[in-house]
């Protein structure tokens, strides 16, 4: 389309709908393609809507919608935030046209702009409902909410794959009735990458006859396809013949998929060392070998960009407890801090008895803020019974390894247990006392 400057005629006002005046029923000049008479707005809105034979036009809903004519006898029609010129003599249906095609225009950068505004909670949302997933079904039933919610379509499912069968199943709901139907479909090279499907390429001697379950319902018209790593894959059913995936649909599935991706490797880690002897006796909590486990896995994530942070606490004045009170009195106390830790840490966090009476706290995903949040939950829950000193560490990619930086998380403990002991007991000069500066 070729644009002419329009800054300097005198355009004329032809046709507009009542939505474009503040209150009242105005009377507009209609000039053609219109019938030239005098008529009110409320008229001109049924003219352009009355054709049962072609319903498409909808532009009551509108914020604007206006013929402006010029001297040359060309005119600009202006379609909600839309635009574009028309010719002298402009055929009453090819007008139509027109205010269908702003119309729709209107409506999808409308779409778009309410999609980033609400993507930035709906992924909050979502990383949270990932934490929070115990089980792999969890997080495929996860990822299919949020993906429908954030992507729109009419169903969404996250198909576990199972590679030794060569299928890709449905996981079971959380609230799934026993022996209840799960779409299960034979796995096809085609899911390996991001794609979509019609229900052409599901018939028989198709592209890929093996999509045909997901296709079941007749007025499915298109499946979005994503994988999820080799773990999985994630389909989107719509009914509309006209939906467009648009880049930024195609670039937010990729996003969510990894996420997914990611924390079924989390949940398959975890399971893995549940049957091991990873756990420290007296607290029940992970031990070091344990931790030496998760650490590997959050070091990896951690290079590749991910947040980790780490806590490293230590109980001041155990050594008297013990001495005091006996060794079962400190058992106890031991067990009464990490039941503070267990409850005040996130489901994803790892607890860890590091010895003796020091403890470390794994955060996948955390930063210094919920670290030391962490840690001033934990002191009001062992108030009056222990005071507890403490270092806290994010990875910043100044670390060369994950051992360097657990040290650096005990060298910050021992600094503050140190600035403590000093301002609980100042050191004696001649003349009086003085406190060393924290």
């Amino acid at each position: 389309m070729r644009h002419r400057r329009i800054e300097d005629r005198e355009l004329s006002l032809v046709l507009a709908t009542p939505t474009g005046f503040m209150g009242g029923d105005p009377e507009l000049h209609v000039a053609s393609p219109l019938a030239a008479t005098v008529v009110t707005g409320r008229r001109v809105q049924q003219q352009l809507t009355q054709r049962e034979e072609d319903p498409a036009p909808c532009v009551e809903d509108l914020e604007l919608l206006v013929l402006l004519e010029a001297s040359d006898g060309e005119g600009v029609l202006v379609a909600g935030s839309s635009a574009c010129r028309v010719p002298r003599g402009l055929e009453e249906a090819e007008l139509r046209d027109r205010v269908t095609w702003g119309t729709e225009a209107l409506r999808r950068e409308r779409a778009r702009l309410a999609k980033r505004q609400l993507l930035p909670d709906q992924l909050i949302a979502y990383f949270e409902a990932l934490n929070a997933a115990e089980t792999e079904d969890e997080v495929l039933c996860a990822l299919a909410e949020h993906a429908l919610r954030i992507v729109g379509g009419h169903r969404a499912e996250g198909l576990a794959r199972d590679g030794e069968r060569g299928m890709l199943r449905a996981p079971c709901a959380p609230n799934a009735r026993l022996g209840e139907h799960r779409l299960c479909i034979l796995w096809d090279e085609v899911f390996a990458k991001p794609g979509l499907l019609v229900t052409l390429d599901a018939r028989a001697g198709g592209r890929v006859p093996a999509a045909a379950p997901l296709f079941e319902n007749p007025q499915t018209a298109l499946v979005a396809h994503v994988p999820v790593g080799d773990e999985a894959v994630l389909v989107l059913t719509e009914r509309r013949d006209e939906r467009i995936f648009e880049p930024q649909d195609w670039d937010i599935l990729r996003a969510l998929a990894l996420q997914a991706e990611m924390a079924i490797r989390r949940v398959r880690l975890i399971e893995s060392v549940r049957g091991l002897s990873l756990t420290d006796p007296l607290t029940g909590l992970a031990n070091r070998r344990h931790m030496e486990v998760v650490m590997e896995h959050v070091w990896a994530g951690a290079t590749r960009g991910e947040a980790l942070a780490l806590v490293a606490l230590d109980l001041d004045g155990f050594k008297e407890v013990n001495d005091q009170s006996g060794h079962a009195a400190g058992d106890r106390l031991l067990r009464t801090v990490a039941e503070a830790l267990r409850r005040e840490a996130r489901r994803s966090d790892v607890v860890v008895r590091y010895g003796g009476d020091e403890f470390l706290v794994i955060l996948p995903g955390g930063d210094g803020s919920g670290a030391e949040a962490l840690v001033e939950r934990v002191r009001k829950q062992l108030a009056g019974r222990v005071e507890v000193s403490a270092g806290v560490v994010t990875y910043d990619g100044s670390f060369d390894s994950a051992e360097q930086m657990i040290r650096e998380a005990d060298r910050r403990l021992y600094d503050a247990k140190r600035r403590r002991a000093a301002h609980l007991h100042p050191v004696r000069a001649r003349g009086g006392t003085r406190t060393p500066a924290n």
